[in-house]
């Protein structure tokens, strides 16, 4: 912890002791505990059947097990979550929902529901076309599937009163998490990257009202903060998934200091905008479809670029560091027009391929070093 606010910031870093250890007590508690992979994935359905949602991460090291079944040319983020499924290390899960939206994932949700059969396996398939009536009408009809299917699965009525409750915690989850980050951008010496990294990261694996308590105890002692710049290179984080911490510890060791992020595990997770109109099945599909979408989506008159553009102006950032997953094909295809936008605008970008499963290299921390140099 790199914070001046040491005891408000410390129960964030808890889940890095163990990433389940809430999803097992509450297991041993007799609650049900579902997994989703992305944050495409309906996870107020879930929370309204019964569930504790938790995001399903890989572990580090090698993946034989995974090897047998995935093409070498597949994340490593699908790897080791397929690693850690067949070798039992999410025993403790009931159920895990996959949404479809790259291809790597598809074809793991359907070997996942092959070869690990201790849990139940849920697919949303969300339209890649994220506009129009044709998109919603189709998601209202998939989001009613899965709420018949996870009603068949438990045995329960998933009421509109149920699943509306459940989209007003989350939706206020959200609201508290975009507070947060616009606290930073205000205050930047508030909190470190890697603070905020473990506040993200804890917000995937603890349930949403006791995240929601500490983000608001959090906010309020920000707000009585003088408000004071940093005396160092800041720097946005790019990327898709990104749930090792030692990349951002390695950031900002080497003298930067990470001021936001453009990460599917981070700040794209917060965009869904409040949805008021509409019967509550309708409400979460709006909601999704109106999103900043992935990589893997395609949302008519959005331009990536000038949204990350905006993002860095808006934290006074003086570079951008890319962490891009090695074969991500959806965020490598949007790499070149990221780069060349913010370049345009005399904003210096470092790309450094990286594998989730594996620990920071020090060609990684020698080449952090190197540009947060160019910076000063």
């Amino acid at each position: 912890m790199s914070s001046e606010f040491e005891l408000r910031v410390e129960p964030f870093y808890r889940v890095f002791e163990d990433f389940y250890r809430f999803a097992k007590d509450a297991k041993s508690n007799g609650e049900k505990v579902a997994g989703y992979f992305c944050t495409y994935s309906p996870q107020e359905l879930l929370h309204s059947a019964g569930y504790f949602p938790v995001r399903v991460l890989g572990g580090m090291g090698a993946t034989p097990l995974a090897d047998q079944w995935l093409q070498p040319f597949a994340c490593s983020f699908a790897k080791s979550t397929l690693q850690a499924g067949l070798s039992g290390d999410f025993s403790f899960l009931d159920l895990v929902m996959f949404s479809h939206t790259c291809d790597t994932m598809q074809n793991l949700a359907e070997i996942w529901r092959r070869r690990v059969t201790f849990c139940e396996v849920i697919i949303v398939s969300t339209p890649n076309y994220t506009e129009g009536d044709i998109a919603l009408n189709y998601l209202i009809r998939e989001l009613e599937r899965v709420r018949k299917e996870l009603e068949k699965i438990t045995g329960t009525t998933i009421t509109d009163e149920k699943l509306l409750r459940s989209i007003e915690i989350y939706e206020r989850h959200r609201a508290n998490m975009k507070n947060l980050y616009s606290l930073r951008r205000q205050n930047p010496s508030a909190l470190s990257g890697e603070d905020m990294f473990a506040i993200v990261m804890s917000s995937f694996l603890m349930k949403k009202e006791e995240h929601n308590a500490l983000l608001e105890e959090l906010i309020q002692e920000l707000k009585m903060l003088p408000v004071k710049d940093v005396d160092k290179p800041k720097v946005v984080v790019g990327g898709s998934v990104c749930q090792a911490q030692g990349f951002i510890q390695a950031i900002e060791s080497a003298g930067a200091f990470v001021c936001d992020d453009d990460l599917c595990m981070g700040s794209r997770s917060y965009v869904l905008p409040p949805i008021y109109d509409g019967k509550p099945i309708e409400i979460l599909a709006k909601m999704y479809l109106s999103r900043i979408p992935c990589p893997a989506f395609h949302k008519p008159n959005y331009d990536p670029a000038e949204y990350l553009l905006d993002k860095v102006k808006a934290s006074k950032a003086d570079g951008v560091v890319f962490l891009q997953t090695k074969f991500c094909d959806p965020y490598a295809f949007n790499y070149p027009h990221l780069r060349k936008t913010l370049e345009r605008e005399g904003i210096r970008t470092l790309l450094i391929e990286v594998e989730q499963n594996q620990p920071v290299s020090e060609s990684f921390k020698t080449r952090v070093s190197a540009f947060v140099e160019t910076l000063r």
